[in-house]
């Protein structure tokens, strides 16, 4: 043409960017494999990982880092490019790897954003953590007194320490540090789903390690600015003192026989009616001289209310003889008309 004169002898200064071959696959670099290594990812699995991107020459096009965000998929199931989806099977939880993606594993001829078509592409990534959705609470017991008998049951109020961590060790919360126990009723809502699963079948003094997947834990959303979501806990929890609770579907039971002049005793004024204050003072009475027991960790007016709530049928604020029943008189009472 115009440029180039005939027979001319052409110098080109080149700088290679990158090359691949289009039958190329993945290839992955091993930075660093936890020594203690459990379990690898597998299909189906979710991580949360941070990753540097970047191209063979080392132009930086993106980092989850920049974000202070893990990139959190899920793994052989096509949610990111073919390349990284492969490249994240086999991972141990902490393990750091680079990816190299080819263009037909990546973002292929036409690139994307800040990636140049047909580039090839380096992802430096540390894995921070990864669960199944079918994955449940796992269990490990560090320590169990010699004397374990009595265990944790629904119901029950316990005490207990806990220190609460993500898998790479980060410390979230720790009841030491607060000085005092952390205290609830086992199976009634005050704690997560997984929580409460791994509280269970536990004696005083015995000490375990409770690891608890994001479906059982905090969820996708987390606990901003203390929980990441989708993040999978680890409570290391020593029980101090558990409290027996009532045989469920009970606020109060007897400890001996019950009066036959029950309402009698507890309509203090002898009037045929009772109202909350006399009915309030009454069972206070009975635990205070151990003749009745609540159920341990609610708060007394609040179950005392309730109890009277259920006694008053007709929700005028008293309570009649003829209203008035024991829970296994009613439970009698649905039986025979069954």
């Amino acid at each position: 043409g115009k440029e180039i004169p005939g027979q001319a002898s052409l110098v080109f200064d080149v700088v290679l960017l990158d090359l691949h071959n289009p039958k190329d696959g993945i290839t992955i670099e091993n930075q660093h494999v936890p020594e203690s290594c459990e379990r690898r990812s597998q299909t189906g699995d979710f991580l949360r990982y941070h990753y540097n991107g970047t191209l063979l020459d080392g132009t930086l096009f993106d980092s989850s880092y920049s974000r202070n965000h893990t990139y959190d998929t899920y793994v052989g199931k096509g949610y990111v490019i073919a390349g990284m989806d492969e490249g994240l099977l086999g991972v141990c939880t902490g393990e750091k790897r680079r990816i190299i993606i080819p263009p037909h594993l990546g973002y292929g001829e036409e690139g994307r954003g800040k990636i140049p078509g047909s580039a090839v592409l380096v992802f430096d990534i540390h894995v921070v953590d990864f669960h199944n959705p079918a994955d449940s609470v796992s269990i490990t017991v560090n320590y169990k007194p010699s004397n374990c008998t009595v265990l944790s049951k629904k119901g029950d109020y316990l005490k207990y320490h806990y220190n609460a961590s993500l898998l790479d060790g980060t410390l979230l919360d720790s009841t030491h540090s607060l000085g005092k126990t952390y205290n609830i009723v086992l199976g009634s809502g005050q704690v997560v789903v997984g929580m409460d699963m791994g509280l269970q079948d536990m004696c005083v003094g015995e000490r375990r390690t409770v690891v608890i997947p994001p479906h059982l834990g905090y969820g996708e959303d987390g606990v901003e600015g203390e929980v990441p979501g989708s993040a999978v806990l680890v409570f290391d929890i020593e029980l101090l003192e558990l409290v027996s609770g009532l045989p469920e579907g009970y606020m109060f039971v007897w400890n001996g026989e019950v009066s036959p002049n029950l309402f009698e005793e507890i309509d203090q004024n002898h009037d045929g009616e009772v109202l909350l204050e006399e009915f309030s003072e009454y069972i206070q009475a009975q635990v205070d001289s151990g003749k009745g027991k609540l159920a341990p960790g609610f708060d007394f007016e609040k179950i005392v209310k309730n109890m009277f709530t259920n006694q008053d049928r007709d929700g005028n604020g008293k309570v009649t003889a003829e209203e008035f029943k024991l829970k296994d008189q009613e439970a009698k009472e649905e039986h025979d008309e069954l």
